[in-house]
């Protein structure tokens, strides 16, 4: 992260069954030194700028100024490991299940 930048946060899939708080203290550090702005959001908050997200996303993946991961899954038996996958946390990005 750049000094003063921004990260937005959204999404809490992988959490949704945790009985504790995940412990995230170690962050501090990074956050304090970087001068950082942390936001959470909800997506539906900006339902109405939808194709506005989607095509600005589209240009910067194509200027290189958005990464993305991915994780993929091959053929419909694997399903099941992807979805359980993906509420444990178990991936970081997308989780995509490739079906012939």
């Amino acid at each position: 992260m750049n000094k003063y930048g921004r990260v937005a946060v959204c999404g809490s899939i992988s959490s949704y069954n945790e009985t504790k708080l995940p412990k995230v203290s170690i962050l501090q550090p990074a956050i304090v030194l970087k001068e950082l702005k942390i936001e959470g959001f909800l997506v539906n908050r900006w339902t109405n700028r939808w194709n506005e997200g989607i095509e600005a996303n589209l240009k910067w993946l194509g200027e290189g100024k958005l990464k993305y991961q991915e994780k993929i899954y091959h053929g419909f038996d694997n399903m099941v490991d992807a979805l359980v996958g993906m509420l444990r946390g178990e991936n970081t990005g997308k989780a995509v299940v490739k079906v012939k």
